[in-house]
């Protein structure tokens, strides 16, 4: 396992773009909703080359924007518990994935909770999740609706007051078939928190619940027909709703993407998939602007 100690000037988030675009013909996708019993059960990792994740520094991730991001934990209708990532992107909301708090039927959780930079045993802050507003209105059925896979969750506090928020970089507001085109070919990052992490055996009572960081993958392209991102991030159950996002400065990290699954393509080669800004960004702006009152309705693109 690599541990990761982050400098001032933020230099595991420097890197120089690779310059690879990819269009793939998607064979099948699978999500990345980890799954938790009595104790969390370890999933394979879907990684791409190298594993290239690290164990961020707690201290590093206590100062803002690092701390925006969180894992959330879901009982599911059915009794079940998962769970997923999120970044808050307001005073009182979290962006995640529709398939994170939906299931086959519809069915919102039972209960969720948001755990603010969790690690091991502690954690920053924690608030209950109230709302959801999702780009579904159930678990994905096929691959065509992946390009919706988003979900913007409301936390009983404030928890942006305390945590700061990502912003985004440019998107293209007025014309959805360009989808994702902002970003093709861009180097991005991604804290999320895999089941399967951290793969040090010192560390097995407290997989799953300590975050990964990756610097420096890709987002590759955009598959046409699907209208989703492809990426060669590092991913695995737990890691869906993970905001990919670009490092301007120390203080000042914006979601280009949000991390959801992972792909075959018909070569067989493994990828990632993320979905546009596009998809999700006008929610998040109107839930912004009323507050994520319960009467709010969000466009859905």
């Amino acid at each position: 396992m690599k541990v990761l100690v982050m400098s001032k000037n933020l230099n595991c988030l420097k890197f120089l773009t690779k310059n690879r675009r990819l269009t793939a013909t998607i064979l099948s996708l699978g999500s990345c909703l980890g799954a938790i019993a009595t104790t969390l059960q370890s999933s394979q990792a879907y990684i791409i080359g190298q594993d290239d994740r690290v164990l961020p520094a707690y201290q590093w991730l206590t100062v803002s924007p690092p701390k925006a991001v969180g894992q959330l934990e879901i009982q599911k209708a059915d009794g079940q518990w998962g769970v997923c990532t999120f970044t808050v992107v307001g005073r009182n909301i979290g962006l995640t994935n529709s398939h994170c708090v939906r299931d086959e039927q519809g069915r919102i959780p039972v209960q969720a909770k948001a755990y603010v930079v969790r690690y091991g045993t502690t954690q920053l802050a924690i608030a209950n999740v109230d709302a959801y507003w999702t780009g579904l209105q159930a678990f994905p059925k096929n691959i065509e609706e992946w390009r919706r896979d988003w979900a913007i969750i409301r936390f009983t506090t404030n928890l942006g007051d305390a945590t700061g928020w990502y912003g985004n970089v440019e998107w293209n507001p007025n014309d959805i078939s360009k989808a994702g085109d902002t970003v093709v070919g861009q180097p991005t990052n991604y804290i999320g928190y895999p089941t399967d992490w951290p793969t040090d055996p010192a560390l097995k009572d407290y997989q799953g619940y300590l975050p990964a960081l990756q610097a420096g993958c890709n987002i590759l392209g955009k598959d046409p027909q699907l209208e989703i991102l492809i990426h060669d991030c590092d991913i695995t159950p737990g890691t869906s709703g993970s905001s990919m996002f670009s490092a301007v400065s120390e203080t000042d990290f914006r979601t280009m993407a949000l991390n959801n699954g992972y792909a075959t393509a018909t070569d067989g080669r493994p990828i990632s998939t993320a979905v546009p800004l596009e998809r999700f960004m006008p929610a998040i702006l109107k839930l912004r602007a009323t507050g994520a009152t319960n009467d709010t309705a969000v466009p859905v693109p």
